[in-house]
């Protein structure tokens, strides 16, 4: 499937069948460039490997450090944490991945690696083994950074894996508010709830532009189970000409699929 030509020379999307990997459309997917806080899907999956290890549980809490919140710039995303605050693992993974807290990320990080340093090690180990060839993080957050960069089609299989690995994730980027304490923030992915979209990530910096990692779960006409896409789309020029290249990045997939369900599988 040809994407559509109208498309900006400087815009990077993907769409691929979850569960096979199989690519459906692709534009400059191979573009390295700033993920912004697409970053967070490796942020939340080394979490969750860690976390499967055993040392730690999403129950435990831990205490917030002045530097969580402190080294968060006023222009970035928070979740509203303020230093000494006890919060359980589980709420920070929530802030994560509704409402793109940086905080809870530098939180997440210290809590389970001991340092953002030790984090971003696993975080760019688990890109080795996924065989991420144009990925290099140097934050947990994604602020703009020189060297912290990826590409669609790693973003794409970054999110593959972390829906096959933790599908539960799911249950939280579909969540359309998120809560905590005096803050509260709606998640800004306004494309949840149409046609069965139910995450995953938006992100945004001025380096990176608009970008979202979505993915949906529809039964194609003539198929008699559902599918599920990935849509990954990096540096639109404004939320709204993103949010709608996705929507027809996922509707053309879908068609795409009528009929052919078993052949992705």
């Amino acid at each position: 499937m040809s994407p559509p030509s109208s498309l900006s020379p400087l815009l990077s999307s993907i769409t691929i069948e979850s569960g096979s990997g199989t690519v459906l459309a692709q534009h400059n997917a191979d573009l390295p460039r700033p993920p912004a806080s697409l970053t967070k899907l490796m942020t939340a999956y080394v979490a969750y490997a860690m976390i499967a290890q055993g040392a730690h549980a999403w129950s435990d809490a831990t205490v917030i450090d002045a530097r969580d919140v402190d080294d968060v710039a006023a222009d970035e995303t928070r979740m509203g944490l303020l230093p000494g605050q006890h919060v359980a693992l589980g709420t920070l993974l929530e802030g994560l991945m509704i409402v793109s807290g940086n905080d809870a990320a530098l939180a997440l990080a210290r809590h389970l690696a001991g340092s953002q340093a030790a984090f971003v090690q696993r975080m760019n180990r688990t890109a080795v083994r996924m065989e991420l060839a144009d990925t290099h993080f140097v934050s947990v957050s994604g602020i703009t950074t020189p060297g912290h960069v990826s590409s669609a089609r790693d973003m794409a299989q970054l999110a593959r894996h972390l829906i096959a690995d933790h599908p539960q994730v799911l249950r939280i980027t579909s969540q359309r508010h998120f809560s905590h304490g005096a803050f509260a923030r709606d998640n800004q992915n306004a494309l949840l709830g149409e046609e069965g979209v139910d995450g995953l990530k938006t992100g945004y910096t001025q380096a990176a532009g608009f970008c979202l990692a979505a993915t949906a779960r529809r039964t194609p006409a003539g198929c008699s189970e559902p599918v599920r896409l990935i849509n990954i789309t990096l540096g639109a020029d404004t939320g709204e000409a993103r949010n709608a290249h996705v929507r027809r990045c996922l509707d053309a997939g879908f068609a795409a699929c009528a009929g052919a369900a078993p052949l992705l599988r």
